[in-house]
């Protein structure tokens, strides 16, 4: 586990806690610099909960025990003392705004790799092997993310389609049914159109799968499987550069994984569309 994340680590998997496991949680999340000088029995006491619960929930999280966990907490809170990125202003110069943009997509990077969660990693290849239809939804920002995934995806020769218009999206998912797997991409995981679509292919039988930067939203709680990006708190005066980068990486690798597994076949798709490319490049050459 990742030392940089344990807050973004008990975020991300608040979903799969137990009703004792969320209490210990929201008590952490508010009480995070307290916590660090607390034993066991104090975190018990002060969560109204037993020492052997805290440390099932420091096991939930990721960590071998409740030391680990202090420790990984201690040492996030102490980065927290002098960022590493500092906040854009509008006094920065071009470098300097630059450099911490990309400062910031580095880390949020680093730190999205720590949180995945690799036995739904799995589960969702496993799902993208055997599915009849992949539908992926997006808007805004999520937009050119679910193209370039269905783009990924087709030369690979999985059935994908990407919706980005919010009329489309509900005909679309209507249309799914069992055997179908349909994917959601929204950076706050509350965007209405993306979680409706979700939800409606999940009432027509498709199993569905969301990849947010919010593990408690909506739709990462609507989802079969949920894949999660580190929440980037950089004051960005556009939206989720950081995050857009994360759900891109996911879905490469996602594509990466499909492609290893599935050896010469698709090693074949992929000469082939380098060959289909090839004669577009001389086309446009002559």
């Amino acid at each position: 586990m990742d030392n940089e994340v344990c807050l973004a680590a008990i975020r991300n998997h608040y979903n799969h806690f137990t009703k004792i496991e969320r209490q210990i949680a929201d008590y952490i999340l508010a009480n995070s610099e307290a916590v660090v000088d607390m034993n066991v029995a104090g975190l018990a006491e002060a969560t109204g909960t037993a020492g052997s619960a805290v440390i099932r929930f420091c096991k939930s999280t990721g960590y071998s025990g409740f030391s680990q966990f202090r420790l990984s907490l201690a040492m996030e809170l102490a980065r927290r003392q002098e960022p590493v990125i500092p906040l854009l202003s509008a006094g920065d110069t071009s470098r300097e705004a630059a450099r911490k943009v990309f400062d910031s997509s580095v880390r949020t990077l680093q730190n999205t790799l720590s949180m995945l969660d690799f036995s739904v990693v799995d589960a969702l290849i496993h799902e993208l092997t055997s599915a009849g239809r992949i539908c992926i939804f997006g808007v805004g920002t999520s937009s050119p993310i679910a193209e370039d995934a269905e783009y990924r995806f087709l030369q690979l020769g999985y059935p994908a389609s990407s919706y980005r218009d919010i009329l489309f999206m509900p005909v679309a998912a209507g249309n799914m049914g069992k055997g179908d797997l349909a994917i959601a991409i929204s950076h706050s995981g509350r965007t209405e159109a993306t979680l409706e679509a979700l939800r409606l292919a999940g009432q027509r039988g498709a199993v569905t799968a969301a990849i947010t930067s919010y593990s408690t939203s909506p739709l990462a709680k609507a989802a079969d499987y949920s894949l999660t990006a580190y929440p980037d708190d950089m004051n960005y005066p556009v939206e989720a550069v950081s995050a857009r980068l994360s759900h891109i990486c996911i879905l490469d690798a996602i594509a990466v994984i499909l492609a290893l597994k599935g050896g010469e076949t698709a090693a074949g798709r992929i000469r082939n569309r380098n060959d289909i490319l090839e004669g577009i490049r001389k086309k446009d050459e002559s």
